[in-house]
């Protein structure tokens, strides 16, 4: 397969049944994403039509034509838990569509279902392992806004017009996804995702957000602009 070729990127990790990441990049703007990588899993997930190909063509940047004509699919003997990487890569749709209901008749896959105490090393899974960690920063900021607007109902006018969030339908599991996400993610990087960002309710009332907190602790408010 082509580099040229490739349409969407597909990245997911997963450790036993458990999704901790789902990432999906669309050369024709569609970016979804479930999951900040670590455990829980947060389920709350969203998706843009952002029209562009900017974050397809910046994760794209790492991904050279010697990776891909390099497949592989490891499986080893699970004894005391699986984890997976999984990074493939698509395109060449035989039904016309180029997003979410695309027949693509080309793929990539690297692959590696592995036990948890492993002592496997290959450079193809320092390649998925550090390309999971690129995707996740590069739509960090994102992800951020869609936890927003799924958690809060404020959306953040970075993002575009086309955008769903979807939440778990109890207050109990949507509790567990708020806990988890701010255990997960980078608290320092925080304050940048909601620089110079404006947040709409539902009633159509403008919101700044300032976000304050430690390692320990996380607190954020919003407030309206006069």
């Amino acid at each position: 397969m082509n580099k040229s070729e490739v349409e969407q990127v597909l990245i997911t990790v997963k450790s036993g049944t458990e999704e901790a990441l789902n990432i999906k990049i669309y050369k024709n703007g569609i970016l979804a994403r479930r999951g900040c990588g670590g455990l829980p899993g947060v389920k709350i997930s969203g998706m843009s039509f952002t029209g562009n190909s900017e974050y397809f063509d910046k994760v794209m940047q790492s991904v050279s034509q010697q990776i891909l004509d390099q497949p592989i699919n490891h499986e080893e003997k699970i004894i005391t838990g699986s984890l997976e990487y999984l990074v493939a890569f698509y395109g060449a749709s035989s039904n016309g569509d180029q997003g979410e209901r695309a027949a693509w008749t080309k793929s990539v896959a690297l692959r590696f279902f592995m036990d948890e105490g492993t002592s496997f090393r290959h450079n193809l899974l320092g390649f998925v392992d550090g390309f999971a960690i690129e995707a996740m920063k590069l739509t960090d900021s994102w992800y951020f806004d869609i936890m927003m607007l799924a958690l809060e109902k404020m959306k953040s006018e970075s993002l575009p017009e086309q955008t769903l969030a979807t939440a778990p339908p109890t207050e109990e599991a949507l509790t567990q996804d708020f806990q988890s996400y701010f255990e997960q993610v980078s608290k320092k990087d925080l304050p940048g995702f909601v620089k110079d960002k404006r947040y709409v309710s539902d009633k159509g009332v403008i919101h700044s957000l300032t976000i304050e907190g430690t390692d320990q602790s996380l607190s954020y408010k919003f407030e309206v602009i006069q």
